[in-house]
């Protein structure tokens, strides 16, 4: 009969509890939700990297994702409800119009979590309630660094949607961006006033290209796909927006104009999703505001896809440096480098 050593045994039971919590950990899942403001979700939409994130938490994690949506603002607080009736562990919803009504609810509901994508609550939040917001000015930045170096005339164009914070910060960026990279840019903006009126953007856009703006970036939702689309189709180079649009606006290149869209400026909604499903999973859960920045692969640009060769090893290597020196503070988004000089062109 053979003896086996007290420590032995110890460093056995040791080994056989670890796999039992190694094991319970992998075992365990939640159920979540993910509600968005539109009543359909397909990939030229700004939800589908929050999809995206969903799809991988469910392959990766093992969760149970419901998908919820709206036709207006007033029906977040119904479908929060139901999200909870429904027994998902975790709410997300994806648009500033739900941060009122996920308050609600997790006020209400102390043992569920909540998460607001895209929006930053200025006041204290519940233990249960994350609010999620991006560095559009990062993104912005690095887009304006990209455009000033690719601009043969040294005048690029910005275009908004409506004046709203996030907006204003990709506009704020992508203007710094270029001006910090090429002393002689000069750079025209335009509002549209609204995110759902293509033509709207299409004008915005035959505008600054008027002016003689070669580069075009726009943050301005259905109606920065309109000007997007007017531009490429233009043969002027455009930045997207959100998400990689490449893929969503030219589905992967099949839209005529694919080749002048050079980069979209994306906000990694995929990552943020993920991740707040992930620390649910792992306890790790914090309530606030929660940054997704270029240090977290929060924000970014998109692959060059057809305009690659338009890139060159300077320029890649301008934006490397570019990415890092804000990364480490070296570079401030909002130092001009020099005095505006600007061209506003405000589209009624």
């Amino acid at each position: 009969m053979a003896v086996i050593p007290l420590a032995a045994l110890a460093a056995l039971a040791a080994l056989l509890a670890g796999l039992r919590g190694h094991n319970a950990a992998q075992a365990k899942s939640i159920a979540v939700g993910l509600i968005f403001d539109s009543p359909n979700i397909d990939q030229t939409s700004y939800c589908w990297l929050a999809m995206e994130g969903l799809r991988r938490a469910e392959n990766e994690l093992g969760v149970a994702g419901t998908v919820y949506t709206t036709t207006k603002p007033e029906d977040f607080l119904p479908r929060l409800e139901t999200c909870i009736q429904d027994g998902n562990d975790l709410c997300i919803s994806v648009s500033f119009f739900s941060a009122d009504p996920a308050l609600q609810s997790a006020e209400q509901h102390p043992g569920r979590h909540f998460a607001v994508i895209d929006y930053i609550f200025p006041i204290s939040t519940p233990h249960n309630l994350r609010g999620i917001y991006f560095a559009e000015d990062e993104a912005g930045y690095l887009a304006g660094v990209l455009a000033g170096m690719l601009s043969k005339d040294n005048l690029v164009g910005g275009i908004g949607g409506i004046p709203v914070p996030a907006v204003v910060r990709y506009l704020e960026g992508y203007r710094n961006g270029a001006y910090c990279q090429n002393a002689s840019t000069r750079v025209a903006l335009a509002y549209t006033n609204d995110f759902d009126n293509p033509q709207h953007g299409a004008q915005a856009a035959l505008g600054l290209i008027d002016l003689g703006a070669d580069v075009i970036f726009a943050a301005a939702g259905l109606s920065g796909h309109g000007a997007i689309l007017t531009s490429t189709q233009s043969g002027i180079l455009a930045i997207g927006v959100d998400n990689d649009q490449y893929l969503t606006l030219f589905m992967s290149g099949t839209v005529p104009g694919a080749q002048y869209l050079v980069t979209s400026a994306m906000k990694r909604f995929d990552n943020a999703v993920y991740d707040t499903i992930a620390d649910v999973i792992s306890g790790t859960f914090t309530s606030g505001n929660q940054l997704y920045n270029l240090e977290v692969n929060g924000v970014g640009l998109a692959p060059f896809h057809e305009a690659d060769p338009l890139i060159t090893t300077q320029m890649r290597q301008a934006l490397e440096a570019v990415e890092k020196g804000i990364i480490s503070g070296q570079i401030e988004i909002y130092d001009p480098c020099r005095q505006f000089q600007y061209l506003p062109l405000v589209i009624h």
